[in-house]
């Protein structure tokens, strides 16, 4: 069967493939953008794409009257979503979005395509890799972004309530979480407090996870294969479960294939503990 790609889809004319951009979207910590947060939030879609996709940066202006942007926000590995597709009207300089309006809604946070990005640049002209972008899926409009998924192992930074609800309702990641041991990292949003722990179980970092969401914590499970997590159960014991519930945030440091030793996974989780100082300032408790 013949591939689709995506101008099969979206049907641009050589002119408008001329004046297009394609950026891709990733969400950084030091501007405190994520995209793929905002993108679940049906109230803040506009703003991805009428403001964040056109963005023109402190040192160039790549949004001018008339360019065509594409954006696309990444799902997991080499899988991105579209944003939308909008045209500029107006450029209003430097640091600041242009002005933009909608070319069409139809695939707004639907069209699943695939693409191996082997390049810093976030936007590039739309005519040197269009044809490289495969049209794997769209969904149906009525399944939200949060419910189907998965960012990518690096991307996961989410609360108690939101991975509890992507667990019970996404395959993709049940399937993504249950495929790699890893070392994450658990925070105490209400203090600041850190817990590094490590997962390499027969069913990875869904396995430790899911046991989390039920208990707050893992009764089975050992601290550099010596020591319970005795202060994350004392911790439930003294605030209860809503506590965990209400501040806590799951995050990946580390993934691991099935090839590689439990070993070398302690060793990795002792060093981000040494990294983070979850010892002397977080709920490690060696």
């Amino acid at each position: 069967m013949d591939t689709i790609k995506l101008n099969d889809i979206l049907q641009l004319d050589e002119e408008q493939l001329d004046n297009a951009k394609i950026r891709f979207m990733v969400p950084s910590d030091r501007i405190g953008f994520n995209p793929n947060l905002d993108a679940e939030d049906t109230e803040k879609q506009n703003k991805i794409n009428l403001e964040d996709l056109v963005f023109n940066r402190q040192s160039s202006i790549s949004f001018r009257e008339g360019v065509i942007a594409i954006g696309f926000i990444r799902i997991r590995d080499d899988y991105w979503l579209m944003t939308g597709i909008v045209k500029v009207i107006k450029d209003n300089g430097l640091a600041q979005p242009a002005t933009a309006e909608y070319l069409t809604k139809k695939y707004n946070f639907r069209l699943v395509v695939k693409f191996h990005k082997d390049f810093q640049n976030g936007i590039v002209k739309a005519n040197t890799i269009i044809d490289q972008l495969e049209v794997i899926e769209l969904w149906n409009p009525e399944k939200g972004l949060g419910e189907k998924a998965f960012p990518g192992y690096k991307n996961v930074t989410v609360g108690y309530k939101e991975l509890k609800k992507k667990i019970e309702l996404s395959d993709e990641w049940r399937t993504a979480l249950k495929s790699r041991k890893g070392v994450y990292l658990i925070t105490d949003r209400q203090t600041g407090k850190q817990y590094v722990g490590s997962a390499y179980g027969a069913d990875g970092i869904l396995g430790r996870w899911t046991t989390y969401l039920t208990s707050g914590y893992d009764k089975n499970e050992v601290e550099n294969g010596q020591y319970p997590n005795i202060e994350l159960q004392k911790l439930v014991r003294e605030k209860g479960l809503s506590y965990i519930q209400e501040n806590f945030q799951y995050s990946i440091l580390e993934t691991f294939t099935d090839d590689v030793s439990d070993e070398y996974i302690i060793a990795r989780e002792s060093y981000w503990k040494e990294a983070l100082l979850s010892r002397q300032f977080g709920y490690n408790a060696n």
